[in-house]
C-alpha cells in the first residue's frame, strides 16, 4: 500500500510538472509567428475578431507575467525531495537511486551527439568570453533552469543514505 502511495504521489507530481509546462508552452507560442500568422490563428480558422479578442487576451497575459524567481523553484524542489525522502526507506532510497542512475545513462546514451555538440558550443562560447562574462556563463550553465534548448539530465535524488536531507 505504502508503494502505491509513493508511486501515485511520483507520478501526480510529474502530471502537475507537465501540465505546467504545457501551459507556459501554449501561452509563450499562442501567438508566435509562423509563416506571418500565429499558431492559433492557423490552427483554429479564427476570425479577425476573434483573432484581435484574443491577442488582447494573451497580450495581457505577457504584459503581466512575472518569472518565478529560480531560487524559489529549488527551495520548493527541495522541501518536495525531503518530503518525498521521507517516505522512503533505507533500502527504498538505495532502490530509488539505482534506479535513477540506471535512467540517467540512458537518457545520456541516448542523447550523447547532442551533449557533445553542446560540449563543444559551450567550449566555444567560453573562449569569446571575457574572464567576467565567462564566471556569470558559468553561473548560468551551472543552474538547473529551463532557458536552455537542451536539457540537462541530472535530477534532483531523494538521500541515499539512511539521514534525511
Amino acid at each position: 500500500m505504502r508503494r502505491k502511495l509513493i508511486i501515485f504521489a511520483l507520478a501526480a507530481m510529474c502530471l502537475v510538472f507537465v501540465s505546467g509546462v504545457g501551459v507556459g508552452v501554449v501561452g509563450r507560442r499562442a501567438f508566435r509567428s509562423t509563416q506571418s500568422q500565429s499558431v492559433l490563428v492557423e490552427e483554429l480558422d479564427l476570425t479577425p475578431d476573434q483573432r484581435h479578442k484574443i491577442q488582447q487576451i494573451w497580450s495581457e497575459v505577457a504584459e503581466k507575467h512575472t518569472p518565478v524567481p529560480m531560487s524559489e523553484i529549488e527551495k520548493a524542489d527541495a522541501e518536495r525531495w525531503q518530503a518525498i525522502d521521507q517516505l522512503f526507506t533505507p533500502q527504498q532510497r538505495t532502490q530509488y537511486a539505482q534506479i535513477q542512475q540506471r535512467f540517467e545513462a540512458r537518457m545520456q546514451g541516448l542523447d550523447r551527439g547532442n551533449r557533445e555538440r553542446v560540449a563543444r558550443a559551450e567550449e566555444a562560447t567560453r573562449r569569446l568570453l571575457t574572464p567576467a562574462q565567462r564566471e556569470k556563463y558559468e553561473k548560468l550553465l551551472a543552474r538547473p533552469t529551463h532557458d536552455f534548448f537542451y536539457l540537462k539530465t541530472s535530477t534532483t535524488l531523494p538521500s541515499t543514505s539512511s539521514s534525511s536531507h
